[in-house]
This record gives C-alpha cells, structure tokens and sequence, in this order.
C-alpha cells in the first residue's frame, strides 16, 4: 500500500488554500494508494489563521500553525520530517495556488512512480491558470556548460530530452511527488534559499544519489502566473539573484568549475543591470542585494530594507558598458 502525504503551505491566503484542498479532497487515489493532506500555516496573521481553521475544521486535513514565516523551503521540510517520522511512502508538495487538471494527477504521479523505481521525483504538466492552453513547463534539464537550464519547448522535445540528459532533469515544485526513500538519501530542501531554486538544488541532489527526477506528460495541473517577470514583487528578485548564486556555485559538478565564481557573478550583476536598462530600479536594487548576501553568506529570509555596498555597486556600474552592448544588440534582434 503506497502511503501519501499531501503538504500545501498558507502565508495568508486561506481562502486560495480552501479552495486548493478542496480541490486534492476531489483526487481519485489508484486501489491500495492512500493520501493525508497537511496544511501548514507560514506564520499568518491572526485574522487569516482563524479563517483557515474554521474552513479546515470539518474536513479530514490536519492543519499545523507556526509563528513564523519559514519559506518554502522550511515549512515543507515539516512536512519531510513528518513523513520520513510516520513512513509515509510519498511526499506531495502542492503550492496553495495549484489547482488540478483532473481527479487523477496523483494516481497519474504515482503510476510513473511505479513504472520506475530510481525516480525520486515527479512532476505534471503545469499550465498557466487562465490560459489553459499554454503549457509553461514540461521538462527541464540543467545545462552545466552554460549555467542555465534548457527548457523543454513541447512535449515531444521534453520526451527526446529526457532519454538523453535524465540524471540532469530537475522539476519545479508545485507540485512535486517526493520518494521517501529518495528523501531519507538526499535529504531535505535547502532551507538557505527560503524560497526559489530549492526545487532545482533537490533534484540536482538527488541526482548525485543516484535517483532521477520525470514528468507524468498526461497530468496537467494549472498556476497563476504573473503577466511580465516584472509584475513580480522585489523580494523574489533578490530570492532569485541570491538563490541562483548559491545553486549554481555549490551544485555544478567539478568538470565544469572552471572560473565558475566570476562567471557566475557576471551573470547576476548583468541580470541587475538588464532590470536598470527595463526601467525597473527597485527591482534591481533587490536583486543586488540578493547578490551582495550570496557573498558575505547570508540566507534565510530576505531583508530589504538595505542597500549593497559600495564596492559591489561600484562592479555593477564598471560592467554597465559591456552588459549595455549586448542587451542593445539583443533589442536589435528581437
């Protein structure tokens, strides 16, 4: 019998959880398959806790309440704890803003589970949630030549990658199936990060433990996504920045470190400076911020109300030129 447990995070937003456990209470389980759906609240304000609770309170869902927002990465690591605890065979994470593209994306999930036994994780199709047509992710593979991750631009391009690059395979966690015995393997996310890229470090990880990560093509499940990267607030940019420093400097395998820290550190202050170049200052500031704290090492939850030093300020400023030449010459030939 394969045990589930289904962990959705609340950060004040309790009727968008309603609806999303409602939505997992609907999921047609395979015969032998059972799931427990936990809820945990991200250190909510009063008013959005009590609103949870009351909507929680006749359904089979157990809800645990913290005083403190510990991000993605360390709220759902209560939830790892407590299914490696309780022996669970699965771990669901679901983002409270995912809503299913049928009863069967769990049994579909699993099925794939089944047919593979050194998958540590999986993951549907995931769409955007009013433009259901357009599916944004179906494969992603992680490019260690070039620091960047390849995009899958279909289905049948994501299919053809996978059978090349599968230990390079790394899905997003809206909604991740976790292996348990993976997890006991690679261990929890990466609670440095908070939020952004612990998806990506997990399954490069358990990638490094000999597991893969793959995609169940006929399950879709739909998510909000923002118009333009920009419509984003500044506290993911600086995520973001920071995050994508600490992935890639700890996780690119040693036959691609050569001059990995400049490389990378050109890539972020060129990001920072593509946001001035937009028009978008405060994000950049953020981002800048988030670069800044990937080098004097400081994680956990981001901190705005800063500004980067002089001396990194001064770096972006000395590459504004080169960075300006190739995002003009990239205007030219859009």
């Amino acid at each position: 019998m394969n045990k589930v447990l289904v962990s959705i995070l609340n950060w004040n937003g309790a009727r968008q959880t309603l609806d999303c456990v409602h939505d997992l209470l609907r999921q047609e389980l395979p015969a032998g398959a059972s799931a427990d759906i936990l809820v945990i609240d991200n250190g909510s304000a009063s008013a959005d806790v009590a609103l949870l609770a009351q909507g929680l309170a006749d359904l089979p869902v157990a809800l645990r309440r913290e005083t403190v927002n510990h991000g993605f990465a360390g709220g759902h690591n209560l939830a790892v704890a407590h299914a490696l605890d309780e022996k669970y065979d699965f771990l669901w994470l679901v983002n409270s803003d995912a809503v299913m593209g049928s009863a069967t994306v769990l049994a579909q999930l699993l099925d794939l589970m089944a047919l593979d036994e050194r998958c540590g994780a999986a993951s549907p199709l995931l769409a955007i949630l009013d433009q259901p047509e357009k599916v944004y992710f179906c494969g992603n593979f992680h490019d260690w030549d070039r620091l960047d991750t390849r995009r899958a631009s279909n289905v049948d391009d994501a299919r053809t990658t996978a059978r090349k690059l599968r230990s390079q395979q790394w899905v997003p966690g809206t909604a991740m199936l976790l292996r348990a015995k993976a997890l006991r393997d690679a261990g929890k996310l990466d609670e440095r990060m908070f939020a952004y890229y612990e998806d990506d470090e997990l399954c490069a990880r358990l990638a490094v433990h000999g597991w893969h990560s793959a995609v169940a093509y006929d399950a879709h499940v739909l998510h909000a996504m923002p118009r333009r990267e920009t419509d984003r607030p500044a506290y993911y940019f600086y995520l973001m920045a920071r995050n994508y420093l600490i992935f890639w400097h700890d996780s690119t395998p040693h036959a691609h470190r050569r001059r990995l820290k400049l490389k990378l550190l050109d890539r972020a202050l060129y990001d920072v400076n593509r946001l001035y170049y937009r028009g978008f200052p405060e994000q950049a500031e953020a981002a800048l911020l988030g670069v800044e704290d990937f080098l004097r090492r400081r994680y956990g939850r981001p901190v705005l109300e800063r500004t980067a030093g002089f001396r990194l300020r001064a770096l972006r400023v000395l590459l504004w030129l080169p960075h300006l030449r190739v995002l003009r010459r990239l205007d030219r030939t859009a």
